[in-house]
């Protein structure tokens, strides 16, 4: 790992780069399928990271020193902002974090995201009993229709992908800690709108999945009703997210 500090390295990229503040809050993590990682810092940050390992002579970076050295730097960097600041970090929390807490623990508005966990395992079974047959689904489309083993592919890999995504950004905007602060009620919002538009990728990738199985029609309906109700309830738990422009993203 190079000695250049993660802070000095962040700075130097933010020197060389025009970064969208805050764009990696509110994405769906694919990289490899994303238009704007060149406004992306955390994608820069790990684009230096995998060039360190290279120079190093590694053939893949260690994700836990480099997470270890993060946390490091940013324990110091908290602590000097704190001191500088007048905040004790070992202080009780104040009453608008303990109202928040309260609702977090009650699971206040938290249908979705249990719907949402209890889908993505379905679909996680599904896929591991009917991994043969997609495969063979795929070896028949490569000798007849490339264009329709492309779609198919690409269909499982966005079921893949979105598996448990939607439960992890609807619970993190449910039990956000800071939902009573400005901060906190964009982040309920961008959470829980990167979270419905993932609820309707997957319902699109069912549906082509569907097209080329259609003995498995009655379980995939259910599915897509199941996830529609989940998209539904979303948007009456958190009207406003559908309008948060997320930073970047939707600019």
């Amino acid at each position: 790992m190079s000695d250049e500090k993660i802070f000095d390295r962040l700075d130097r990229l933010m020197n060389e780069r025009d970064f969208v503040s805050g764009i990696h809050n509110y994405c769906d993590r694919w990289c490899e399928r994303c238009l704007f990682t060149s406004k992306c810092m955390v994608y820069a940050m790990e684009e230096e990271e995998q060039r360190e390992a290279e120079r190093a002579g590694k053939t893949e970076t260690d994700p836990f020193a480099y997470v270890h050295q993060v946390f490091q730097e940013v324990s110091e960097k908290l602590r000097q902002w704190a001191d500088e600041q007048g905040i004790d970090l070992n202080a009780e929390p104040d009453e608008d974090m303990k109202i928040a807490e309260v609702k977090r623990k009650s699971g206040e508005s938290d249908f979705v995201s249990i719907e949402s966990e209890a889908y993505g395992k379905w679909l996680m079974n599904w896929l591991k009993e009917n991994h043969t047959e997609t495969e063979t689904i795929k070896k028949e489309l490569g000798n007849t229709d490339t264009h329709a083993l492309a779609a198919f592919t690409d269909a499982l890999e966005v079921l893949g992908w979105y598996m448990f995504f939607p439960a992890a950004k609807f619970r993190r905007a449910s039990s956000d800690p800071y939902e009573v602060s400005d901060t906190g009620h964009a982040d309920r919002n961008g959470s829980a709108k990167v979270a419905i538009i993932a609820v309707e990728r997957t319902m699109a990738a069912l549906a082509v999945v569907l097209r080329y199985m259609p003995s498995h029609e009655d379980e995939k309906l259910d599915a897509l009703i199941r996830l529609d109700r989940i998209r539904k309830q979303a948007l009456l738990d958190y009207p406003e997210a559908m309008a948060f422009k997320r930073p970047g993203l939707d600019d």
